[in-house]
């Protein structure tokens, strides 16, 4: 739920948005853009949102008595397949085309390397539609994390997108060994749990407004997958409307957050 309050910015209102959780409420503020507004962007609200999640899901390890692991540096997690909702994708595909030249001539690079990869493997169909399974990792998953394809963002084995990374990047942290991420399939990783992983609503969302089917994309396939749908990147909703289609994802998602969603 959300009350709105008016800004000195005749475009945004704020919105003070309430998830009760199992273990209680969040509260925060956020600004909305009331005028047209694409599905990125939403993203930066979501990221905000999902800062003060995994920032409360860690402070609660805390309290038990378990320090994380994660550090920069550490990019063992940065060859997983990362899923990413739809907003999600073309959030992502705007940070590449702001980068100069050259940097993003070398991402795309990268990206083109990983599909020669994925595609000489046939795993492209199974990573966009794959099929279902009773596992809580699936397959294709543990087969992606096999094949050792860094990040293409990844730089001397740190983030070099960090503000800008993806929902299931953010949500991605381990109180296990450090050294036991480069065999995650190997020992028990023990991740923090996330009870309300904010991709899945997104990619509700994405469904909901424009009668497809809900999907989530490997980053990796981003610039591929983008590619053929600029009408959707470039489509535009009234804002408030946009935001209150999400909180509505967000309630329903919430009710469902005392069984936390398997990752990676």
């Amino acid at each position: 739920m959300s009350d709105t309050t008016p800004t000195s910015n005749r475009n945004t209102q704020v919105r003070t948005v309430e998830l009760p959780m199992p273990d209680g409420v969040i509260r925060g503020k956020v600004a909305v853009t009331t005028g047209p507004l694409s599905l990125a962007g939403l993203v930066p609200t979501v990221y905000e949102l999902t800062n003060a999640l995994v920032g409360r899901a860690i402070g609660q390890e805390q309290d038990a008595g378990r320090t994380l692991s994660c550090r920069a540096g550490c990019g063992a997690c940065c060859r997983h397949m990362v899923p990413l909702s739809p907003p999600e994708a073309f959030y992502l595909m705007d940070v590449i085309e702001s980068f100069e030249p050259v940097r993003r001539a070398t991402v795309l690079e990268r990206f083109d390397e990983i599909v020669g990869v994925l595609d000489a493997r046939g795993m492209i169909d199974k990573l966009l539609e794959p099929p279902p399974c009773d596992e809580p990792v699936l397959p294709v998953a543990r087969e992606y994390f096999g094949l050792g394809q860094a990040c293409p963002f990844l730089v001397d084995e740190s983030c070099s997108i960090h503000a800008h990374r993806p929902i299931a990047c953010r949500d991605y942290n381990v109180t296990s060994p450090a050294a036991w991420c480069g065999r995650p399939y190997e020992h028990a990783i023990t991740k923090v749990p996330m009870r309300l992983p904010l991709s899945v609503p997104l990619s509700k969302l994405t469904g909901i407004v424009t009668g497809e089917k809900a999907c989530l994309i490997p980053l990796t396939l981003v610039p591929r997958w983008v590619s053929g749908r600029g009408d959707l990147r470039a489509r535009r909703w009234p804002g408030l409307e946009l935001f209150d289609r999400l909180l509505a994802q967000l309630a329903e998602g919430s009710s469902d957050a005392d069984t936390p969603a398997a990752v990676g």
